[in-house]
């Protein structure tokens, strides 16, 4: 258990829920030219109410992704993963051909 890595993933989730909340913002605001629905707006059409879960949640994930990988990569655990894919993607390979 490595508490440095706890810390700096964790850092790193507060940092990308805060870019993406920017992000989806500005999305959302170029694509549909209001602002964002409330989340206790029950006026707005279901519709636009899913459509924005779905863009928010996509947005949070992808930046959550992108924030996540560089900060292993600052911490020095690309190197560590990049193995670790490596022997994973060989043991399947190997499990498949018997």
């Amino acid at each position: 258990m490595d508490i440095g890595w706890k810390l700096v993933s964790a850092g790193a989730g507060i940092v990308s829920g805060i870019i993406a909340n920017k992000a989806v913002d500005v999305v959302w605001k170029s694509v549909s030219g209001r602002a964002r629905p409330e989340e206790n707006d029950f006026s707005e059409p279901l519709r636009t109410a899913l459509v924005f879960s779905v863009v928010s949640a996509t947005v949070g994930a992808v930046v959550n992704e992108l924030v996540l990988r560089r900060a292993a990569r600052w911490y020095g655990l690309s190197d560590a993963l990049a193995a670790g894919l490596k022997d994973s993607s060989k043991s399947k390979g190997s499990s498949k051909s018997k």
